[in-house]
């Protein structure tokens, strides 16, 4: 909680808190599993009997957590050669890998150390330390066991000596390395494992280091002179030792070919005190001999600057791979799958039965030389015969070569060599006649490609299949008949197998058949291809011909009588111009590209063009409609305005009437032939509702100029209404009643227009329409007060009945107050005594 108050989270909430707790515990979690620095830590450790060796899971466990990618620099050599004291002077430490003083071995299996070094290509270094060679009671194999993990482990490989290196010393480096190679190449090809690492499938192992310490000679004279003479004293050596040839022609030791890079480095004393020399582990870095520091320094950079991790998996090798790798290769080594070297010594038991069995089998190879020997396979049958007629001569020939010797003819044995020379004569065989039945199923493609060639397209597409199928069936017949004498076996022979015709992985006649419909399919789909151009044509020209009936209709409104017209003229261009580009080839008529293609040209070109016309027509329709509708309805507003009013209702009718009869002439002459369209129909309906609202605007405003001149008329009737509220009193129904109140209004104004002068010029129909006006604007607030008391009238009675009803229901239904007995105990609802 000090740590969060610092940090500044200290009045954060508890979660929080608890979340970077959590946080920082997995942190240092992580940290205290992380595998540490300069802390050796065993991987594999040897059997009870030191036959084999098994893995170590803890040391495997600590292996696998580290995520990052590791290179391996592995230091092998015969025990007490002072491997632990090279890798602490690498590390230049000499407290970081047990060093003892005790002849017996001191390192048991295989240790791991993780460094702070670096590869050259970025990878931590991990220095691998292993079990000393030739340590008491330890078998040879389980010294090339380790030497084969260092090898196929390692990023650069160490092999550390003392003193010198002799012949003897190369010797049994080169009896490791093959040892190494043999595990390798075996588990590399082993069908049954999927998880194989990629490092055994690689040409060569990684580079060889070999160190020899304690080294205070001086070089042979011969070599001083060298760039590297020790290296060159090493190859002095090889090439002494059994090689092979290289690219030019010199030898290459086992050693040079299967390590891709082998240098050798000397190191000086690194103590000159016997004590010190008895017990290394006593020596600090500074007590160290000049020169042996300065040869380590060397040594280090060179393995580094040659130092890469091994690939797993397309990935630089991590601890988790490198922990699949230890246990694939223990495994391995566990189910018997390193070598035990054989012998190189084999005896000879009948030299004259092996030397005449050599020699007829000689005789054999030479005879079955001019068997099959010309340009063409010969038949299965011959082949047979004469392969036949040679095994004859070779076992006559064996038996004249053992006629004067006591030994016993082994004809088998000569047979299964014989049988050796004619499987590989067979199988030279089988590939000439493959490549023969190639060419001559290539052979019978030319012909049928010149055949399709000279076929004229386009073709009837029925006629050209019967032609083809019977042409390719005379092909197929003919080849399969060919191919059935030329497989016939012939007789049984005697001393050996007979030979027979090779697998297919496609039986040829099937294969020649496939092939030649094949081709029959693709001229089929050229001829399909120049049949549909044919059509597409076709289908162009019905489409241009459309378009041309079309154009010269140019812009032109159509009304639906000459739209009819129209559409009849064009399908029938149409289908003129679609089936004269086809007369040239009348079997195209019946097929079925024509229906399909009429159909297309029918919907696309036809219908959809045609579509397109009438939308466009109507759309031209409608704009000239609306602007005949606009101009009309503007004229028909200016000629309104300029009727004389007030009028009487007949004169105001029939003004109104000779005005909407020349605005629909107006609309007839912008419609001339066009009178069938909607458009028309819709702008005639468009002007009605115009000319309608027109005229009741007209009647109205009518009204309303009548209105304006019996003003004296209405202020006269206004004053009788105002007289009459006036005498109203409680009973009185003219401020109570709307109808009354209406009633008496418009006799008030009828009266007053008998006394005016406006009134005596207005039909009775006028005036009631004159008072409907003046009622509803004028004395609309008066009208509105009526019906106000007009509802209170009314709902006063109504309220005080409701109220005397309710009073009369409330007394009927008054409970009777309940009688408590105070000496019966009281309980709760649910039967419990109450407390």
């Amino acid at each position: 909680m000090a740590l969060l108050r610092a940090s500044g989270l200290g009045a954060a909430p508890p979660l929080l808190c608890h979340v970077v707790l959590f946080l920082a515990w997995i942190a240092m979690a992580d940290s205290v599993l992380e595998v540490p620095f300069n802390e050796p830590f065993q991987v594999v450790r040897p059997t009870a009997n030191h036959t084999s060796m098994l893995p170590v899971p803890e040391g495997l466990a600590r292996l696998s957590r580290h995520q990052g990618s590791i290179s391996i620099v592995s230091v092998v050599g015969p025990y007490h050669s002072g491997k632990s004291f090279l890798l602490n002077a690498l590390l230049g430490n000499t407290q970081v890998f047990s060093i003892g003083r005790r002849t017996s071995p001191e390192t048991m299996g295989i240790w791991l150390c993780r460094t702070n070094l670096q590869a050259s290509d970025g990878s931590e270094v991990w220095l691998m330390d292993s079990e000393g060679f030739f340590g008491p009671g330890v078998a040879e194999s389980y010294d090339a066991k380790i030497f084969t993990i260092a090898s196929l482990l390692g990023g650069h490989l160490v092999y550390n000596t003392v003193k010198i290196i002799d012949q003897q010393a190369v010797n049994l480096l080169e009896m490791l390395a093959r040892r190494a190679q043999l595990f390798r190449t075996r588990s590399s090809t082993e069908p049954t494992r999927v998880d194989t690492p990629e490092f055994l499938s690689v040409r060569s192992f990684p580079p060889l280091t070999w160190v020899v310490e304690d080294f205070v000679q001086e070089l042979p004279e011969e070599h001083a002179k060298d760039e590297d003479p020790a290296t060159s004293w090493l190859k002095s050596y090889l090439s002494q030792g059994n090689g092979t040839s290289g690219a030019g022609g010199e030898e290459v030791h086992i050693l040079s070919r299967l390590y891709s890079d082998v240098k050798v480095h000397t190191l000086f004393l690194p103590a000159t005190s016997k004590p010190e020399l008895q017990d290394l582990s006593r020596l600090e870095w500074d007590g160290l001999t000049p020169e042996f520091k300065q040869e380590i320094t060397e040594l280090k950079s060179h393995i580094l600057n040659n130092l890469q991790a091994r690939m797993f998996e397309g990935e630089p090798m991590t601890g988790r791979t490198l922990d699949r790798s230890l246990r694939f290769i223990v495994q391995g080594l566990q189910r018997g799958m390193f070598h035990e070297l054989p012998s190189l010594w084999s005896t000879w038991t009948n030299q004259v039965a092996e030397m005449s069995l050599q020699d007829s089998d000689t005789w054999f190879a030479s005879l079955l030389s001019h068997v099959d020997s010309g340009e063409d396979p010969v038949p299965v049958a011959e082949l047979n015969v004469e392969a036949e007629e040679a095994r004859e001569k070779s076992v006559q020939f064996y038996l004249e070569l053992l006629r004067d010797f006591e030994v016993r003819p082994d004809i088998a044995a000569l047979q299964k060599r014989m049988a050796v020379q004619f499987q590989h004569k067979v199988l030279l065989y089988h590939e000439r006649v493959q490549r023969w039945i190639g060419d001559l199923i290539a052979r019978e493609k030319d012909v049928m490609a010149k055949f399709l060639a000279q076929t004229e397209l386009p073709v009837d597409p029925e006629v050209f299949r019967k032609k083809s199928d019977n042409r390719t069936r005379e092909v197929v017949t003919a080849f399969s008949l060919r191919l059935q004498a030329f497989s016939s076996r012939g007789p049984t022979p005697k001393h050996g197998r007979a030979a027979q015709m090779p697998v297919f992985s496609q039986d040829p006649v099937n294969q020649l058949s496939t092939d030649l419909h094949a081709m029959m399919g693709a001229k089929e789909l050229e001829n399909e291809r120049e049949i549909a151009q044919y059509f597409k044509s076709a289908v162009a020209a019905a489409d241009e011909a459309v378009d041309r009936e079309l154009k010269l209709s140019g812009n032109r409104l159509v009304g639906r009588a000459r739209l009819k017209e129209l559409q009849n003229l064009v399908q029938s261009r149409c289908w003129q111009a679609f089936d004269e580009r086809l007369t040239k080839h009348k079997w195209m008529l019946q097929l079925t590209h024509h229906k399909t293609h009429k159909a297309v040209v029918q919907t696309e070109t036809y219908e959809s063009r045609m579509v397109r016309f009438v939308a466009a027509n109507e759309q031209r329709l409608s704009t000239h409609f609306r602007t005949a509708l606009d101009r009309c309805v503007s004229s028909y507003k200016t000629r309104k305005n300029n009727l004389a009013m007030p009028v009487s209702e007949t004169d105001i009718a029939s003004e109104h009437r000779n005005l909407a009869t020349s605005i629909r002439e107006m609309l007839d002459e912008q419609g001339r032939d066009l009178s069938d369209t909607d458009s028309y129909r819709g702008a005639l309906r468009s002007l009605d509702s115009v000319l309608e609202e027109g005229y009741a605007h007209a009647k109205q405003k009518n009204v309303e100029l009548w209105k304006v001149h019996s003003d004296e008329a209405t202020r006269c009737a206004l004053r009788e209404n105002r007289a009459a509220l006036k005498k109203c009193g409680l009973l009185c129904l003219f401020n109570k009643v709307p109808m009354v109140h209406k009633s008496n209004s418009r006799q008030h104004l009828f009266s007053c227009f008998a006394r005016s002068g406006a009134g005596s010029r207005m039909s009775p129909n006028m005036q009631m329409q004159v008072f409907e006006d003046w009622y509803d604007k004028d004395l609309a607030h008066d009208a509105a007060t009526v019906w106000s008391n007009f509802y209170m009238f009314i709902g006063t009675p109504i309220i005080g009945l409701l109220v005397m009803m309710l009073f009369a229901g409330c007394g009927r239904s008054r409970p009777q107050r309940p009688q408590y007995n105070f000496n019966q105990p009281r309980t709760y609802v649910d039967g419990s005594p109450w407390r």
